[in-house]
């Protein structure tokens, strides 16, 4: 993802795949916030809306009709609380057992290891062993968030 540098208009998703809401499942947060933004055209380009594997995962655990997730978001653009209630009312395998298993899987996936090595070169990171999902994700997004809001770094222009 680090490749697209975003508009002005875009808004870069940085809520973590870690962060919860009152359901308990993580990355629900961040998928509401990347279909909102798909939803109103300002989620950056690169950025995946249903098509990511963490995005998949949710689908598929929770047993969710994409394209109803996709319809209720762009009609009713809700906020965060009423998205869980619609979640609530539609995920097919809301349980338990779903979200403890849907976290540990966040917990443990790992990036490609192509995936990861692109990324940590955008990065600039050296530890050639990093690859989990979560962080390579939420440092891409800050380092986006903070491309758009501060302008390059010196190392940046330096070239």
């Amino acid at each position: 993802m680090s490749s697209a540098v975003p508009r002005g208009e875009d808004v870069i998703p940085a809520i973590s795949t870690l962060v919860t809401g009152p359901l308990g499942v993580m990355h629900l947060p961040r998928f509401w916030l990347k279909n909102l933004l798909h939803a109103l055209g300002r989620l950056p380009p690169g950025y995946k809306s249903t098509t990511g594997m963490f995005d998949r995962m949710l689908i598929e655990t929770l047993g969710l009709d994409e394209r109803a997730v996709e319809d209720f978001i762009k009609a009713a653009r809700p906020d965060y609380l009423q998205f869980e209630a619609w979640i609530r009312d539609h995920a097919r395998h809301l349980n338990a057992d779903a979200i403890d298993e849907l976290n540990q899987r966040y917990r443990q996936a790992l990036m490609s290891e192509g995936g990861a090595q692109t990324r940590r070169a955008e990065l600039g990171l050296t530890d050639e062993t990093m690859r989990g999902g979560i962080i390579l994700n939420d440092l891409d997004d800050w380092s986006l968030l903070h491309h758009q809001l501060a302008g390059p770094v010196a190392s940046d222009s330096a070239s």
